[in-house]
């Protein structure tokens, strides 16, 4: 039995995954901006957006077909952040969630549609521990 189409696209996209992490761009915006790692679950994908050395006020997460777009506006700072994620198939029917942990925001996306309607965005306020300047 062949692979499926879906498997197919999956393997391209992990291949392109591979090339976007080593590619020479994504690695002065992951200094400029900040740093995204991507792991690959049996029921999601994951993108942790590392917070050791920002300090996050705000989160904005925005599903654009299948983009991801990761905004983060800092404690002090009129400026955001922002990095895309591109993914192998529409974000629209999938429900996003998020944790927030020591130094590290965790973005889960499921690889299986939700029936219901999800958002388009999700916004996160006040995340940044004034102590500790990070999550």
């Amino acid at each position: 039995m062949g692979k499926s189409k879906e498997d197919f696209y999956l393997e391209n996209w992990e291949e392109r995954m591979k090339d976007w992490l080593l590619d020479p761009d994504t690695v002065r915006l992951d200094e400029k901006e900040f740093r995204i790692d991507f792991l690959d679950t049996t029921e999601a994908f994951i993108v942790e957006v590392e917070t050791e050395n920002i300090c996050p006020d705000e989160l904005i997460l925005t599903k654009n077909d299948h983009r991801l777009v990761i905004t983060i506006r800092l404690k002090n700072e009129l400026k955001t952040r922002s990095r895309d994620v591109e993914f192998p198939f529409c974000l629209r029917q999938r429900q996003l969630t998020y944790s927030l942990e020591h130094h590290t925001i965790e973005i889960k996306v499921p690889k299986h549609e939700c029936s219901e309607k999800t958002s388009l965005s999700i916004r996160v306020q006040g995340i940044c521990d004034d102590d500790h300047h990070s999550l």
